[in-house]
Parts: structure tokens; C-alpha cells; sequence
């Protein structure tokens, strides 16, 4: 049993580990707006097509998450109400579901937006529908920090989940990831941390 539920956790944390794509997109359109216009080229393209490529992995990052960390409390003896009697665990959870329902979003409602707004724009994008354009992938930037928000306090909480932080620490920590993913979202951030 202890082989197990040693195998689940090596599982789980490579799938959090995996869901670090927020970060990585925010980079890559940091550096697109850097570029300037035409909007519409190649690399628009390109970083378009990253992006949507990205979602299903993502789904399946989440899932295992999902399924690893209940398989986790489940196998220990607990049930599912630990979710509840366990803050960390619990909180956990919602985390996921957010991250779920901000992927959900851009997948089912932003990019398909942004897609039939590519497609009827041309090349370079008219100037009618570049604004468009960019609100869209505004939107969808912001809902990737959140993501990275989300991902960072996860992974956070799950160096604790068993074993909480005194709450001074725990918020100490969710306003640096706060600042980390602000600044993120702001710049390509070239030093890394610093």
C-alpha cells in the first residue's frame, strides 16, 4: 500500500508540475506585444496555434491532479469530507475547479473568438478588427494569470496538505505568488524570481 500511495504522489506533483504552462504563455505573449504590429503574421499564427494546442494537455494535467489527489485521501482511509475537515485539501479543490473553469473559458468562449476574428481579418489584420483582436487576448492573458495564480497557491498548499504552515507563513507566501504572477503578467520576467 505504501508503494502505492508513493507512485500516486510522484504522479501527482509531475502533473501540478506540468500544469507550470501559465507561466510559459505569459513569457510568450509578453514577448509578442514587444514585437509591435502587423498582428496577423506568422508568429501570430504560430503563438495562436501553441496556445490552442496546449488546452487538452491542460485538461489532462487537471484530471490527473483530480484523480491522484482523491485517490490519495481515499486510499489513506478518509473520505471525501476530508476535503472539508482539511482546509489545505479542501481549498485545494476549488483551486482545481478554478483552473478548470478559466481553461473551459478561453477554450469554449475566447479562442473561438479569436480564431473567426483571425480568419476574417486577412493579412495583415484590418485595422477594424485588430482592437478586437487584442481585447480578446487581453481577456485571455488575464485569465491565464489567474491560472498561474491558482497553479503556484496549489502547489503551495500542496507542500502542506498534510502538514499545514502557520497562517502568517501561508499568507506571506500567496502575496509573493500574488506579486510573482503580477509581475509575470507585466514583463517577460528575464531574471526569473529576481
Amino acid at each position: 500500500m505504501n508503494a502505492l500511495l508513493n507512485i500516486l504522489k510522484v504522479i501527482h506533483v509531475f502533473s501540478a508540475v506540468l500544469m507550470a504552462w501559465p507561466f510559459y504563455a505569459l513569457v510568450a505573449v509578453n514577448q509578442r506585444v514587444r514585437l509591435g504590429p502587423p498582428l496577423g503574421d506568422r508568429l501570430d499564427t504560430y503563438l495562436e496555434n501553441v496556445i490552442k494546442n496546449r488546452a487538452i494537455p491542460c485538461y489532462v494535467f487537471q484530471a490527473t491532479v483530480l484523480i491522484t489527489g482523491l485517490a490519495l485521501i481515499l486510499l489513506r482511509g478518509m473520505g471525501l469530507g476530508t476535503l472539508v475537515t482539511i482546509p489545505t485539501l479542501g481549498i485545494k479543490f476549488l483551486l482545481l475547479l478554478l483552473m478548470a473553469s478559466l481553461l473551459s473559458y478561453v477554450v469554449f468562449s475566447l479562442q473561438p473568438q479569436i480564431d473567426a476574428l483571425f480568419a476574417q481579418g486577412g493579412s495583415p489584420i484590418s485595422v477594424e478588427i485588430a482592437p478586437r483582436i487584442t481585447a480578446l487576448r487581453l481577456r485571455r492573458k488575464k485569465m491565464t494569470s489567474i491560472c498561474m495564480f491558482a497553479v503556484l497557491t496549489d502547489a503551495m498548499l500542496g507542500v502542506q496538505a498534510w502538514a499545514p504552515f502557520p497562517l502568517w507563513l501561508t499568507t506571506l507566501l500567496v502575496l509573493a505568488i500574488a506579486a510573482f504572477t503580477w509581475r509575470a503578467y507585466k514583463s517577460v520576467t528575464p531574471y526569473g524570481w529576481a
